[in-house]
């Protein structure tokens, strides 16, 4: 299965890690296994959204990955849509209206600090299903051949295996 694209067998969606090495290490690490939507590092990659992490460089791509995992997994429990990601990361004031519509929603009190650790505690608790389950961090591999050079900057997937457990350090 060296050469079928995906990760827990779920299929890599339209980006190639390669090319795009922080939602290379989404697609990695996440834990439903080859999910962009689940730290969606295009959008800094590429877009330029939140900032700018070099696609084709490892440097900022774990932390990078790490965050918008994060991120992600606090928001989709809130019932919005991710897309709401795109302001929160430009606008600073986007994030504090985010947490402002789930206090009042909820009747709560969070704190920026609360949400982080939200997302954090959804990603623990989802990896510790997981390895309840059979999986451990070499199912956190992309396949072999993303080793190979990707045209036109031929580029490869360069992480190495502890590289890629960093993304879940926290």
């Amino acid at each position: 299965m060296t050469r079928v694209p995906v990760v827990k067998n779920q299929a890599i969606p339209a980006y190639d890690p390669r090319a795009v090495k922080g939602v290379g290490l989404t697609y990695a690490t996440t834990p439903m296994g080859a999910d962009h939507t689940a730290g969606y590092a295009v959008a800094t990659n590429i877009m330029k959204v939140g900032g700018f992490v070099e696609p084709l460089q490892k440097e900022g791509n774990v932390e990078l990955s790490r965050n918008l995992q994060i991120a992600t997994a606090a928001i989709d429990s809130t019932g919005m849509c991710l897309f709401i990601a795109f302001a929160i990361m430009d606008i600073p004031e986007a994030f504090n209206a985010l947490i402002d519509m789930i206090n009042a929603m909820y009747g709560l009190s969070l704190t920026a600090d609360d949400v982080t650790e939200l997302g954090k505690t959804i990603l623990k608790t989802e990896r510790g299903f997981n390895a309840k389950a059979g999986f451990t961090n070499a199912h956190d591999r992309l396949p072999e051949f993303f080793e190979e050079e990707c045209p036109p900057h031929n580029t490869t997937w360069d992480f190495t295996d502890e590289e890629i457990d960093e993304v879940f350090n926290f």
